[in-house]
Formats: C-alpha cells, sequence, structure tokens
C-alpha cells in the first residue's frame, strides 16, 4: 500500500455483483477511504456484471460522501448490463462516467493507493493498481 499523504487518486474494483451483500462491502471500502485526503475516487466496474437497487444505493451514497470529503468520484469501465441500469434510472446523468480508466491516467496524479477489502471470495470488492 502506498503512502497516503502521497495519494491522491483511489482506485476501487468491485467484482462480481453489486447486490446486497457486494454494495455492503463497496460502502464499507468507501467508509474507509473517506477520511483520508484523495482528490479523486475512481469506481472501475470492469468485473461488476450485475447491479440491482442495493448496488445504486452503494454508488449514490459513495458520490454523496465523496461530496462531503471535496473528493471527485469516477465511475469507468462499464459493462453493458450496468451501463444499461444507470441509463434506466437516468443516474448516467448523474455519476462522472468515463469509457475506460486509462483515460483518466493522462489528467490525474499517477500515484495510486491500493484498497482491498473482501466480504465473500467472489461477490465482493479487491484491490487493484495503476
Amino acid at each position: 500500500m502506498t503512502d497516503q499523504k502521497l495519494s491522491r487518486t483511489v482506485v476501487l474494483q468491485p467484482q462480481g455483483r453489486l447486490d446486497l451483500e457486494g454494495s455492503v462491502a463497496l460502502q464499507r471500502q468507501i467508509a474507509a477511504i473517506a477520511s483520508e485526503r484523495h482528490s479523486c475516487w475512481i469506481l472501475d466496474l470492469t468485473d461488476v456484471e450485475f447491479i440491482d437497487s442495493s448496488g445504486l444505493v452503494a454508488l449514490i451514497t459513495g458520490l454523496n460522501t465523496a461530496n462531503e470529503c471535496n473528493c471527485r468520484l469516477i465511475i469507468c469501465n462499464l459493462q453493458a448490463s450496468v451501463k444499461l441500469i444507470l441509463e434506466i434510472t437516468q443516474l448516467d446523468q448523474v455519476f462522472e462516467i468515463v469509457e475506460e480508466i486509462e483515460t483518466l491516467f493522462a489528467e490525474l496524479p499517477p500515484v495510486m493507493k491500493l484498497v482491498a477489502a473482501k466480504a465473500a471470495p467472489s461477490k465482493t470488492s479487491g484491490p487493484v493498481a495503476a
């Protein structure tokens, strides 16, 4: 894990499903980083193939927490099914969404922080390094 004082960006990479169980794990991760001073949180949803209302609540809670922390929350790498849910609920108009995480690296500080939290083996979030 890198020094949190140097980190300006955190990448969270949930995996599997953002259902009740997965959303609780994501909310725990967000709560864990909320007290740290970061300028940007990136939610890389590459490995999320399903999202339900619990997952949507976790995303909205994360956005609210980021706003309270004066932090930017960006969602990237959406699977087609997750993108469709965000479009149907019109949350694609609320969140800052980019197609690929690589797009962000040109504009954000290069130092990334690893964030690891696992609740159940194949349904929760894991670390990612850039």
